[in-house]
């Protein structure tokens, strides 16, 4: 039997999310034998670093010297004498190049994963706004000229269905999944108890792109009022972004300087998630988030706004706690809950990470993309598939 053969289009300037989400899949399909993958990448960097790596054929041309004119002619010229059966594409402007290229490459299959809507996307109607109107042009293209959208979670699904007209048909939900960590001896929470004798301080954390859909000046806000409840505490954000600046000096201003820590982006985060003893999301909207999958994965437990996916991974209580709006004092409400009793981290933690075990491993991620590239594959050629959900 002739495998399918896969073209992966993506950005690869970052080490975030999506990029995540993207090695995780490959590296799983990567040992399935009837799939050939051939990863294309638009930036040098970390993962088209590790694909090659990991033995995966992965190609890069670079934007930065070269107009999306120039980038369409050198894939069209290296991917010729290729046959290409499904095209898979990931954000804006490799949706923009999977058109042209699906079309002189004859790839009947168009596949384009929505990882996270921005602001613009969220609140549509503003129609001045350039970035909204990236966003409509985006959608539309989607919607008139691809063959499946998959969204990484059923909220995701509902907004760009309610917001943007999206064909429901066409609209598949599949989960983000990662790989399970080892277990080791740090998997264990830290000991560490405020208000009791310890060298030890309680350790917050966060970890993404300083930008504002991150909400991350909610997080100084919630932990400048932690602080008035307990000094044996300290707080991190690991990632970087434009909002770098103002976020230290926000720092400044609410009096925290000196327990908070800006830290860098790191390729391998698990460490940074078995140091804390509670992981606090702040973000104004998420799909399926990675960094909640992973501090959950490693038994931390989280407290997070109930937005986006984050309550399809979440049941309030047991694996972690949710907040509903954005108050500070709700989310200092939830997390002094958690400093104050070493035993309901524990049960949490552990809860959080049967959880991730059970429903968004990656390779449970790559069985269902799996089965979508060999259903949209046999579907007849009007396209009106029966819309694929994955759970």
């Amino acid at each position: 039997m002739t495998p399918l053969s896969v073209l992966y289009l993506f950005s690869g300037d970052l080490w975030a999310g999506a990029e995540v989400m993207l090695f995780n899949l490959l590296s799983s399909l990567k040992e399935d034998d009837s799939l050939r993958i051939i990863a294309l990448s638009l930036n040098e960097g970390v993962l088209a670093g590790r694909l090659r790596n990991a033995g995966i054929e992965t190609h890069v041309i670079p934007e930065d010297c070269n107009s999306m004119l120039k980038i369409y002619g050198k894939a069209l010229s290296l991917l010729k004498t290729k046959r290409i059966d499904i095209i898979h594409s990931h954000r804006y402007k490799e949706n923009l190049l999977a058109l042209p290229l699906g079309k002189s490459l004859g790839v009947k299959q168009m596949i384009s994963t929505v990882h996270g809507l921005s602001e613009s996307a969220l609140h549509p109607l503003d129609k001045r706004n350039p970035a909204s109107l990236k966003a409509r042009l985006n959608y539309y293209i989607l919607n008139k000229f691809f063959t499946r959208i998959v969204a990484v979670s059923q909220d995701m699904r509902t907004l760009l269905i309610r917001n943007y007209k999206l064909a429901p048909h066409k609209l598949d939900v599949i989960y983000n999944g990662i790989p399970i960590p080892e277990t080791d001896r740090h998997t264990a929470p830290p000991s560490g108890n405020p208000g009791r004798t310890s060298s030890r301080s309680f350790h917050i954390g966060t970890v993404g792109r300083l930008a504002p859909v991150k909400g991350f000046d909610l997080f100084l806000n919630v932990a400048a009022g932690i602080r008035k409840h307990t000094g044996n505490v300290r707080f991190s954000i690991l990632g970087d972004g434009p909002l770098s600046g103002h976020l230290i000096k926000r720092a400044g201003e609410l009096g925290i300087k000196d327990c908070i820590e800006f830290l860098p982006p790191r390729h391998d985060p698990l460490p940074y998630y078995r140091s804390l003893d509670l992981y606090l999301s702040t973000s104004v909207h998420e799909g399926i988030p990675m960094s909640i999958l992973e501090a959950m994965a490693c038994k931390r437990p989280v407290v997070a706004p109930n937005v986006g996916g984050i309550p399809e991974i979440i049941l309030h209580g047991k694996h972690g706690f949710l907040v509903d709006g954005r108050r500070p004092e709700d989310f200092i409400s939830s997390c002094m809950e958690l400093v104050r009793s070493g035993r309901l981290r524990t049960k949490v933690g552990d809860n959080a990470s049967k959880r991730i075990a059970s429903s968004f491993i990656s390779s449970k991620t790559a069985q269902s993309y799996r089965k979508l590239y060999a259903q949209s594959c046999t579907e007849n050629q009007t396209g009106q598939g029966a819309f694929f959900q994955a759970v």
